[in-house]
Formats: structure tokens, sequence, C-alpha cells
């Protein structure tokens, strides 16, 4: 196993599965250019996923300097129009500014969100529908949108002791494996990706369910997508996705035939929670998704994206 110890940080691959590395000496409050540079070597180096180990729970300034060695801080989803939120009528034209305004006088930080089934301020559970503590599909997050965020970062506040692990599955991996014969035939297509259902299966605020795949919400984007580690599936997530051009039962018979393919085991990771722990990982190279959580137990997470940029399709 190749251990990497530098300006104080300690760099260990995850065992066993091909990709990702743990980080651990690292401060928040106080990280050097050098250790930026380290931390950005390491997440190249192990294709796209970093858990970062703390002895403590993160101040929300801490995290937000955390996910900025990676790009611009990215509003959260769901709070803002246009980014994983529609607009109510007669809010069309209240300005990002304006809507910023209302939440920092709530005292809600319009870049954090709070994932789980408790109240994020006295952290007691609270009444949540069923479908939270089922298995999550695979997915990439928001990538519904025209220019889905790059980085996503999670930081464990309270875990079960069972269940509610994270499971990442390396696109990059899945592409390089892809038979000759598939890839020629994806090549030069693209995939509608369906902003109708959560990754719990909820539908969204506003939203109303299609009457096919083809009918469906969402962004179109190629399936092969080009990043930093090689080219990768981008396939979003399997539910009310429509390959842009085909017939729909063409669509589903390839759809099925690429998630066979892209979610094998040999490409997935399954991380096991500890509090204070921190994952980071690019949503250009990874799909995730969430084991089932038992009801009586309680589980928070605080999460931070970066701003996107736009989806380049590999050159056939």
């Amino acid at each position: 196993m190749n251990v990497q110890e530098k300006n104080g940080l300690t760099i260990v691959p995850m065992a066993a599965s091909g990709f990702g590395a743990t980080v651990t000496g690292l401060a928040p409050d106080a990280i050097t250019t050098a250790q930026k540079e380290i931390v950005l070597e390491a997440y190249r180096c192990h294709h796209g996923l970093l858990c970062f180990e703390f002895e403590n729970l993160l101040l929300a300034d801490d995290l937000h300097t955390l996910t900025a060695i990676f790009g611009d801080n990215e509003f959260a989803p769901g709070l803002i129009n246009g980014i994983g939120k529609k607009a109510a009528d007669g809010e069309e034209n209240i300005s990002i500014d304006d809507q910023v305004a209302v939440l920092r006088d709530k005292g809600r930080d319009p870049y954090l969100a709070f994932i789980g089934n408790v109240d994020p301020y006295t952290l007691k559970i609270k009444p949540t529908d069923r479908k939270f503590y089922g298995e999550w599909e695979w997915h990439t997050d928001m990538s519904y949108i025209k220019v889905p965020p790059t980085f996503s970062l999670l930081h464990a506040r309270i875990v079960p002791s069972n269940g509610g692990n994270t499971g990442f599955c390396s696109q990059v991996l899945a592409a390089a494996a892809l038979p000759d014969d598939l890839r020629r035939e994806i090549s030069t297509l693209s995939i509608k990706h369906d902003s109708t259902y959560t990754s719990s299966g909820l539908l969204r605020p506003g939203m109303s369910v299609p009457d096919s795949p083809i009918e469906a919400h969402g962004h179109a984007h190629p399936v092969l997508r080009a990043t930093p580690s090689g080219p990768a599936l981008f396939l979003g997530r399997r539910t009310n996705a429509y390959i842009v051009g085909l017939p729909l039962d063409e669509s589903e018979d390839l759809l099925n035939r690429l998630w066979a393919h892209a979610t094998q085991e040999k490409f997935q990771y399954h991380h096991h929670w500890r509090v204070g722990q921190v994952v980071a990982w690019d949503n250009r190279m990874m799909l995730h998704m969430r084991h089932p959580v038992d009801e009586t137990a309680a589980r928070f997470m605080w999460r931070t994206q970066t701003k996107g940029e736009a989806v380049r399709a590999v050159t056939p």
C-alpha cells in the first residue's frame, strides 16, 4: 500500500477499492497552500474520491473552507430557484441576491444542505417519509440541470451503528472496461436526466409525474463525458432516464445494458461512516447511493457542493 506523508498530511489508499484515499492531519481552519496542492494531487491520483478524518465536528465555515479547495462554493440544492428548486408562482422574478438575503434573514446558510431524519437545530428525530429509510438509487448529484455541480461533500454529524453506508461507483473504471461494440453504440448519444424524483424516490416539490421518460423534465448530457481522469460514463439516475432520439423501447434496452455494466461490484466502494468524517467526490467520475437505515435510528449529514462546468462529450 502506497502511503504518502507530507506537510503534516497522511494519504492512505482505500483498500481494494481501486480508487479513493483517506486523508488525515488536515486542520480546516489552517489549510496551507502546500496542503491544498497535496489534497488536489491526491484527488487526481485516486480518481475523484477522498475521505477526510477529523476528531471533532466541523463548523460550517470550516466545511466551506474545505469545500473551496475543490472549487467555488455553490448554493445548496433546493434553496435557490434554478439550482435544484423550481420557482413557485410569483417567485420567477426574484433575484438570487434577494433570495440569499431572505435565507440569511432567517438564519439559514444558503450554501449548506441538511440531509437526515432529525431537526437540524434540536437534533431530535422528526417525522420523516418512510422512503428516506429505504435504499437510495445510484445517481449523480443534480445531473438534471445544464451545469451540474462538480464536487459534493458530506460531513457525518450523526450516524447509525448499522446501515446508512454510502456506495460509490467509479464511472471512469466502468468506461475503461466498456466492450468495444457498446462503446461504439453510445459514442454520439445523449441521455436526458430526469428531475422528477429525489434520490430517495420522493416527488420533488412542484414536479408532476411524466407520462413517459420521453416526456420527463430534465437536461440531456452525453453518455460519455470527458473528465480529468479520462472518459467516464455519465448516466445520472435510472428512473425516467431517456436516450435522446431513440424509440422508448430501444432507449430502455440500451439503458438497462449500460446500467448493468456501470454498476458492477468491481467498480464499487462502500463507505461505513464515522462521526466527524467528510467525504468529497467528483460527480463527473462517480455514481453514489445510500444503503437503508433503520427507522428507529438517527442519521444526519451536512452537505456542500462546488459550482460545475459545462459537460464535455468524449470525442468519438
